[in-house]
């Protein structure tokens, strides 16, 4: 009786494990985010809102180089 071992190889197409990992991926990040701002809102508590003023101001000062969009007015 003769037995033969053949060896087999299964390939898993790289964009199958992408696509099975992007919603995995997008989870973790959407909790890593709330955890850090959590924690960041306890550990500085008012002393947080000079910084989010200062980076307002700063937003609101940047050039904007993009366009408005036009008024619609009613009548």
């Amino acid at each position: 009786m003769a037995i033969t071992i053949q060896k087999q190889t299964y390939e898993i197409p790289v964009s199958n494990i992408r696509s099975g990992l992007a919603p995995l991926v997008a989870r973790v990040s959407e909790w890593f985010w709330f955890c850090l701002c959590l924690v960041l809102f306890v550990v500085l508590g008012p002393f947080g809102a000079p910084v989010a003023l200062m980076v307002l101001v700063k937003l609101g000062l940047e050039e904007n180089s993009h366009r408005e969009p036009e008024s619609v007015n009613a009548g």
